[in-house]
């Protein structure tokens, strides 16, 4: 589904007029932006404020990071980081509802619809085509992007993309895997993303029930349809390069849509299995990721 894009205006300065998201999501762009180690970009779009954050490295060309589902732009600033040498601009906006990116209207808290905001601040904070980088639902936004926008979309990166095509039963039990009525539900929710010590993933799994709960995650997560999805056509219409990785333990996205995205990238597409990672290796090996990033980077044509 393609949808109208208008050009959006770049403000750095702007502040919305509701804070937006968690506390825990201000605090933590609050320190990254007094520590030094990012700055606030925001966009005004025709569908509301676009928040992002922005790294600056010392290599070449921009790249955007795409987070997923309940996650922020700040849970990618460990990569990001990592990054720094390969690229001269990192740019990580917030999806709708997301960080510091207020949510759209119940009514159409949907993902096509928040890519499509995304679309325009991208279209207000670039100057020319970077490498989209997304994980889960990022992955959706930034094949979204690609094909919608592609002056944005020097090369793609994905990381366990959401999007494969499912039936409407497959998408119902999908959506089943992010109920978490319990606390002992959020921890086996945070084992199914990654491995992390006892104490870490009782912190984790609270914050998972917090931030599961929110009615405009639960709206976005129920507005999805099978025709919001990609089909094979879709993807072989991706004439950019492209790298799919896909943690070997990742047990959030169904094996089907694993396979779905190594048969169905064109022939082109590199498509890798990361041994002993999860669905978030971002978050597990940051420097293992950037450095596969950066060799796959490092291999296009250089950027203008």
């Amino acid at each position: 589904m393609q949808l109208p894009l208008r050009r959006a205006t770049a403000a750095p300065n702007l502040v919305p007029t509701r804070r937006a998201g968690p506390p825990s999501d201000r605090l933590t762009v609050l320190a990254a932006r007094a520590l030094g180690r990012a700055r606030s970009l925001w966009a005004v779009t025709s569908r509301g404020p676009v928040h992002g954050l922005e790294v600056r490295g010392s290599g070449r060309g921009t790249a955007v990071l795409f987070h997923g589902f309940s996650s922020t732009g700040a849970h990618l600033l460990a990569l990001m980081r990592e990054l720094r040498p390969a690229f001269a601009r990192l740019v990580a906006p917030d999806l709708p509802a997301h960080g510091l990116t207020p949510a759209l209207p119940l009514g159409s808290m949907r993902a096509d619809v928040g890519a499509a905001a995304i679309l325009e601040a991208l279209d207000a904070w670039l100057d020319g085509p970077a490498v989209l980088v997304g994980s889960s639902l990022g992955g959706y936004v930034a094949v979204r992007a690609a094909l919608e926008a592609p002056g944005h979309a020097r090369a793609l990166v994905l990381s366990s993309p959401a999007g494969a095509a499912m039936t409407a039963a497959e998408l119902d039990a999908f959506r089943a895997r992010f109920e978490v009525p319990t606390h002992r539900s959020a921890v086996a929710f945070v084992d199914r993303v990654m491995a992390v010590g006892p104490v870490a993933r009782h912190a984790l799994a609270w914050g998972v029930r917090r931030r599961f709960v929110r009615p405009e995650l639960r709206a976005l997560l129920a507005s999805v349809r099978p025709d919001d999805l990609f089909t094979r056509e879709d993807l072989a219409r991706l004439s950019l390069p492209v790298l799919c990785l896909w943690g070997d333990r990742d047990r959030v996205m169904p094996t089907a849509a694993r396979d779905f995205f190594a048969s169905a990238l064109p022939p082109h597409a590199r498509f890798e299995r990361l041994a002993a990672l999860g669905h978030g290796p971002y978050l597990e090996r940051p420097g293992a990721v950037a450095r596969r990033i950066a060799a796959f980077v490092d291999g296009l044509e250089p950027a203008r």
